[in-house]
């Protein structure tokens, strides 16, 4: 028997609000897909990845900057540090996007990933843990409807939300562990609140190792 679906209301939220709930919703499955298909012969290597033409000006920096604790000094110096990491993101961590001029959201999510279950279990994130993180998360490219429907500036605010956050909880993990335990529980308490915001993912089922993503044994 097949249910028909009433039609919408219109939903008078933000649209990016509206964007970025959807997306939540189907990169979590597409992650806890990866976790329950590692190792089966389920392959999605021949998918094109998940791409959006790079912003000729950021947009993600400003929009996060404006949530920050402060005056507009500190805002002002939130969003300079925003931009410091996304640049790193894009020259560091995928310098082979440039020559494209697009970015790949597939990558921003397993690096978002990596760094804060990184963070969250110091777990060490090497360029090679990156690499079979965005092979096992490639699924994501399945992801079309919400986002090929989505504005282009919506998109392009997604991934560099996504990329700019996995350069600056890594790199606060690596500064908190010479500052000592405090530091440390700081830096994790943000990347599990990063994890339950952005993916609506669980921390503590979660773990990196050898063969990238898996769940916790309860």
């Amino acid at each position: 028997m097949r249910f028909h679906a009433k039609p919408r209301a219109h939903d008078a939220r933000d649209p990016s609000t509206v964007f970025t709930e959807a997306m939540t919703s189907r990169v979590r499955q597409a992650i806890l897909d990866a976790i329950v298909l590692a190792g089966r012969a389920e392959s999605t290597a021949d998918l094109p990845p998940l791409t959006v033409e790079r912003a000729s000006a950021s947009v993600a920096p400003a929009r996060l900057a404006r949530a920050h604790p402060g005056d507009a000094a500190a805002r002002e110096g939130a969003r300079h540090l925003y931009e410091r990491c996304l640049a790193y993101y894009r020259s560091a961590v995928r310098p082979q996007d440039q020559a494209l001029g697009v970015d790949d959201v597939g990558a921003a999510v397993a690096a978002f990933v990596a760094a804060n279950v990184g963070a969250l279990r110091g777990t060490p994130v090497t360029p090679a843990l990156l690499q079979i993180l965005e092979r096992q998360l490639h699924g994501i490219a399945r992801i079309t409807s919400d986002w090929e429907a989505a504005p282009v500036v919506e998109r392009q605010a997604y991934f560099e939300q996504l990329a700019l956050l996995a350069v600056f909880v890594a790199e606060s993990a690596t500064q908190a562990a010479t500052q000592g335990p405090a530091a440390v529980a700081n830096v994790q308490r943000a990347a599990r609140g990063y994890l339950r915001q952005l993916l609506d993912l669980d921390p503590d089922q979660l773990t990196l190792g050898p063969d990238g993503l898996a769940a916790r044994a309860p």
